[in-house]
């Protein structure tokens, strides 16, 4: 029998990441003052330099980033080794996570939604972990199926992620 191109199992690795990076993303659109709310997008409460500035542009422009970023992280937890995939999950988790609880504790005043967020986001993991991880540590899709080699994978990823290295390393 032959063995289907995805494994839809493994899609639970990139559900917390996505659930993190909407929580966040949520929280920086909900704690905007209501001069931004007015218009006036110079008036931005946002730390990182990249998604400050596409705040700064309009709030759609940074729905729009935000998509581009689940699209890209995604991505990378897909066509890499399931070990890296786990990694790059957990990156991406624990950065929201931080957001989200900066959110949570100064903007918000809730250090009770502080520890709720950090149950949540442990179980998130486990779960998704328990449910998604493969007995052979393959990927989501399986490419021994498409013929595609390994490295030809680790280019297309050291090329997606000069992207996320570009927002959030790189100070500019």
């Amino acid at each position: 029998m032959k063995e289907s191109l995805f494994r839809p199992r493994s899609l639970w690795i990139v559900v917390p990441p996505i659930l993190l990076c909407c929580l966040d993303f949520g929280l920086t659109l909900y704690g905007q003052s209501p001069a931004y709310w007015a218009g006036n997008y110079q008036d931005v409460n946002e730390i990182s330099p990249s998604f400050r500035a596409y705040l700064t542009t309009h709030p759609i422009v940074f729905a729009g980033a935000g998509l581009a970023w689940i699209g890209i992280f995604s991505i990378l937890i897909s066509i890499l080794p399931e070990k890296i995939g786990m990694t790059i999950s957990i990156l991406v988790v624990i950065g929201h996570m931080a957001g989200s609880a900066t959110w949570l504790a100064y903007r918000l005043n809730s250090y009770q939604a502080c520890n709720a967020l950090f149950l949540f986001t442990s179980l998130a993991i486990v779960t998704s972990f328990n449910m998604g991880r493969s007995d052979t540590g393959q990927t989501l899709i399986n490419w021994s199926r498409l013929g595609v080699p390994l490295w030809t994978r680790l280019i297309l990823a050291a090329i997606i992620v000069t992207v996320p290295v570009w927002w959030f390393l790189i100070p500019h």
